[in-house]
């Protein structure tokens, strides 16, 4: 069974995909403590609360195995679910791991533990598609609606984990931070844009909305958090070199989405610029922090 986990993580959830989750941890709470004009510094629950926002990540990615077995069958043959390398009890052992993890990590506060279970519960009610799996399956943006916010329940347990550590913070710097989880609503709706020329019978917000719809909605996405963490950095007193090259390098990143707009041409995969983007707005924050 271990072979088998460790194929699958190697394939759906590699390495770089609890690394990207950590910095997201991190990121966040460094920001948060650094927006109360706290120095930045290092505190257990920080690692405490990115293993479990991780492990909430996992668990969705395990859930969507089962959810999405009869498509990805037609699909992707080739994932180890469907192609058999994989075993459902291999992923089931995985999944009450990852449960696990949230309920013990999550026992440093009562709040900490409560919002946990709060948290499980909504990936319950995404696994069970709300309970109108017909209605949600045939509409794209029903499903991104009521499954995204997971997203947000993952930031407000790391705010909480701060608030609950540190006795100088509250939720008067949530609206700041909150918006910067739009980096990963933009790689949602970017990894599911495409030429017109390569869409297939595969749902795509392209398809739906048409592809200059959806590549505007992705562009207003991208200058919203830009925009948001230009503000933070304003906040943090961070260097204007640092300003510069965040600047540059963003409106670099975000030409790929204005040629698309011009000419609905793509030399590569919105989904690879838009993780980019995480990596770059992560990298950044951190070492504004720092500085």
């Amino acid at each position: 069974m271990l072979k088998r986990l460790g194929l699958y993580l190697n394939e759906m959830f590699p390495v770089t995909s609890f690394l990207g989750t950590m910095l997201t941890a991190f990121a966040f709470q460094l920001t948060y403590l650094r927006l109360f004009g706290l120095p930045a510094q290092f505190h257990m629950q920080m690692l405490l609360s990115g293993i479990v926002i991780t492990s909430v990540t996992l668990l969705i990615r395990v859930m969507d195995e089962f959810k999405d077995y009869q498509d990805d069958l037609t699909n992707y043959p080739n994932r180890p679910l469907p192609s058999g390398r994989v075993y459902r009890s291999d992923l089931k052992m995985l999944a009450a791991l990852c449960v696990i993890l949230v309920f013990v990590l999550s026992l440093t506060s009562r709040n900490l533990f409560l919002f946990g279970v709060v948290t499980l519960g909504y990936t319950v009610l995404m696994l069970k598609w709300f309970f109108i799996e017909t209605k949600m399956r045939k509409s794209l943006p029903l499903a991104f609606i009521s499954h995204h916010p997971i997203v947000l329940f993952n930031v407000v347990y790391l705010i909480l984990g701060m608030i609950e550590t540190f006795p100088e913070l509250n939720w008067s710097k949530l609206p700041l931070v909150l918006p910067i989880a739009l980096i990963f609503t933009n790689w949602e709706i970017s990894r599911k844009i495409r030429m017109p020329k390569n869409e297939t019978a595969y749902t795509t917000y392209s398809q739906i909305w048409g592809p200059r719809v959806a590549i505007s909605i992705s562009l207003l996405l991208q200058l919203t958090y830009t925009s948001v963490v230009f503000m933070i950095f304003t906040q943090l007193g961070t260097p204007m070199f640092l300003k510069m090259v965040f600047a540059i390098l963003m409106f670099i990143m975000m030409i790929p989405s204005l040629r698309f707009l011009w000419n609905l041409e793509l030399k590569a995969p919105l989904k690879t610029n838009a993780e980019s983007q995480i990596l770059l707005i992560l990298g950044l924050i951190i070492a504004a922090c720092f500085l």
